[in-house]
């Protein structure tokens, strides 16, 4: 009998975080699941340490380097449980995760979408994520033309017929998350659950740190795609348009590209509440240095 969750774990040369990863699906209070270990062609001991957990529910799937839109397609399309959830190979559940998940399931009669919360765990330092302030309940594509502040914290019905999968393109890797919540909340909504189950290791080589100006370059590609691709009000398209070059000016801004910086926050500001506008416009102008000389003095 198929497990009632699947759970999709892509990873790439992770062999010194996936032991906890692992353990932490075995720490779980619900057991029914199954675990798709897809391994996007690492060239470290990963198959080693993922063998060193042994659990019949643990399956091993190797394969080519294809990024992590295929892997995760690639995890999904073996995939038997009911519901199917993906989980980075540096990211935990904690034990009350697939039970809350499992209850609300139940309560809303099979949503094709749902999620937890998520927290940061910096070098032991805990920090809230951006879905901390949001409440209890349904959100749909108004939300994310803001962004995607659940990144891939989400739990899919596995026989939807309306499902979009993830975009396999690597050029869109680390935004093909945004765009499969883009893709699936056109005619859909996710019910978000109020608990924080996930914790997230904010490490370096995180991908959304480890390199600004390749995200950049992303963003800027995955900003054409999202406005060929998704079904959008005049409105929206400005919000989205908006969200996307104020991330490439911040992220810019991040790697001390002043002026690349100031010209995507220019992009942006039409586009964003003059509040907004005129702060990114001013924390470009000035720069790194100067924006961090006034938070010492200040603090």
């Amino acid at each position: 009998m198929a497990a009632f969750f699947s759970i999709v774990i892509p990873t790439y040369n992770r062999a010194s975080f996936i032991a906890a990863t692992l353990r932490s699906v075995q720490e779980q209070q619900f057991a029914d699941w199954e675990v798709l270990v897809v391994d996007d062609g690492s060239t470290d001991n990963t198959a080693d340490v993922v063998a060193s957990v042994p659990d019949a529910r643990i399956q091993y799937l190797p394969k080519a380097n294809g990024e992590r839109g295929a892997a995760r397609n690639y995890g999904l399309a073996r995939a038997q449980g009911e519901y199917v959830l993906f989980l980075d190979s540096d990211d935990r559940f904690h034990p009350a995760h697939l039970a809350g998940l499992y209850a609300k399931i139940q309560e809303l009669n099979q949503p094709n979408f749902i999620a937890a919360k998520y927290n940061f765990d910096r070098d032991g330092v805990i920090a809230d994520s951006d879905m901390a302030t949001m409440a209890e309940g349904w959100y749909g594509l108004d939300t994310f033309v803001r962004g995607n502040a659940l990144a891939c914290n989400i739990c899919v019905r596995r026989q939807n017929p309306s499902l979009h999968k993830f975009e396999e393109d690597r050029r869109y890797a680390a935004v093909e998350d945004w765009m499969f919540m883009l893709e699936n909340t056109q005619q859909d909504r996710v019910y978000i659950v109020d608990t924080v189950t996930i914790t997230m290791n904010d490490h370096d080589a995180r991908s959304m740190r480890s390199d600004n100006s390749a995200l950049v370059r992303k963003l800027q590609l995955a900003l054409t795609w999202m406005l060929e691709r998704v079904q959008l009000t005049p409105a929206q398209r400005q919000i989205l348009t908006g969200r996307v070059y104020y991330l490439c000016a911040i992220h810019a801004y991040a790697d001390g590209h002043r002026a690349e910086s100031l010209r995507f926050a220019r992009l942006a500001a039409p586009h964003l509440p003059g509040s907004q506008a005129a702060i990114l416009l001013v924390r470009c102008l000035v720069g790194l240095p100067v924006v961090e000389l006034v938070k010492k003095l200040r603090g």
